[in-house]
């Protein structure tokens, strides 16, 4: 049965919007004002659908169908949930359309019912929107509706993305305050030295005497500010794009994910973040039925590091050939030899999902209290660093002054 968007004012004059099945416009809005609602607008849900695939192919898609991965991790508990109360999958869709409020996911969740009506898998149909459903997350639906077990896989897939957005934000709330102290002190450093200390050096100028250095520097480096900001600005910019452009390379992004690892301080958290995830990715895909060697493939991208997917890539070769998977791990040298011994430990058991998650859940330990620590340790030193500049430009006035009392006394 045809699907329609529908704008609609209720009996209060309240204006609602939502999804209706109906054979024809007409019958549509008998539907509405059968109950209670007035029609405003009658929209066909194959203009929802033609809609979300030319978004598909824009190239700033990603920008006009963002979701927050909270937003993608209900969405995926929701139809995990609704298939367990042995709802159709097409009716859990339609409930899940009707309640999401965001109108760019409402269009994509409208063409994928549309393609799982005409037959096709749910995987394939979420293929589709690639923007939004990673290989991940396609390849342990494809998995649980080729086993059977899709509500299973569904809620191990949650748990995933669920656990992934937890730690997205415990890095972004450790890192948020550090930040904006940043932000915060470099903004009051560019208003002093381009509008206070000016109005101040003036008076050293007209008295014309010789000025000490640390003067002669803040003066020079307002000046330099004041006059030539557009060029700093532009060299700035241009830095950004070159960069940009060297990262986008294969050799400058091996070159950068190698470096990421060898940062002090956040380099030890970052490797830890990197083999959280590979470990907790890997073993949620071996849960949901995915073979170990395509799940490896989906890992080498989803970590997220050129270097150890360089790694990765090479176990995937070393387990075709019949190599269990911590000979290439440990040849390496990238993987820490714990992490070795329980994936060894879990290969001989036959519990490799297990250890993998145990690792996933140590390291996400790990990460939190590094950052917690790291917190700890940048707070100081930012406003010691701050501390310093602004003496040296208290200091810079001063010196001057106290000279000129000096001669006139």
């Amino acid at each position: 049965m045809p699907v329609y968007e529908y704008k609609a004012l209720d009996a209060r004059g309240k204006r609602i919007a939502g999804l209706i099945e109906a054979d024809s416009p007409r019958q549509a809005r008998m539907m509405l004002r059968s109950e209670g609602y007035y029609p405003v607008e009658i929209r066909s849900g194959a203009a929802e659908v033609q809609r979300a695939g030319t978004l598909r192919r824009l190239p700033f898609r990603r920008i006009w169908t963002r979701i927050r991965p909270q937003e993608r991790a209900a969405f995926t508990r929701q139809l995990a949930t609704l298939l367990g109360a042995g709802i159709p999958l097409v009716g859990a869709l339609d409930a899940i359309i009707e309640q999401t409020s965001h109108r760019g996911f409402r269009r994509v969740l409208v063409d994928i019912r549309e393609e799982v009506l005409g037959g096709h898998p749910l995987a394939e149909a979420l293929s589709r929107h690639e923007n939004l459903f990673s290989d991940l997350y396609v390849n342990m639906v494809h998995a649980g509706e080729s086993s059977g077990a899709l509500e299973a896989v569904l809620h191990r897939l949650a748990d995933l993305l669920e656990r992934n957005a937890r730690l997205r934000n415990r890095i972004q709330s450790s890192l948020f305050y550090p930040i904006t102290m940043l932000i915060i002190g470099v903004g009051v450093l560019v208003f002093l030295i381009t509008y206070v200390v000016p109005i101040v050096t003036r008076l050293f100028e007209e008295a014309k005497q010789e000025l000490p250095l640390p003067t002669v520097l803040l003066i020079g480096s307002s000046q330099l500010l004041i006059q030539w900001w557009w060029i700093i600005l532009l060299g700035l910019v241009l830095g950004a794009l070159i960069l940009q452009r060297i990262l986008s390379t294969p050799t400058g992004r091996l070159f950068w994910d190698r470096l990421k690892l060898r940062l002090p301080l956040m380099g030890s958290v970052y490797g830890r973040l990197i083999i959280a995830r590979f470990s907790r990715t890997l073993g949620t895909l071996l849960q949901g039925g995915v073979p170990l060697t395509t799940a490896l493939s989906i890992v080498q991208h989803v970590i997220n590091n050129a270097f150890l997917g360089q790694h990765v890539e090479r176990a995937i070769q070393e387990v075709n050939e019949g190599e269990d998977l911590t000979v290439p791990l440990a040849k390496s040298g990238a993987f820490p030899p714990m992490v070795i011994q329980m994936i060894a430990a879990g290969e001989r058991s036959g519990e490799l999902e297990e250890m993998l998650l145990k690792v996933a859940e140590t390291y996400e330990d790990e990460v939190d209290n590094a950052l917690t620590a790291l917190t700890s340790l940048l707070e100081p030193l930012l406003i010691l660093a701050m501390g310093c500049v602004v003496g040296f430009i208290v200091i810079s006035i001063l010196l001057p002054i106290l000279e000129m009392s000096r001669l006139l006394g």
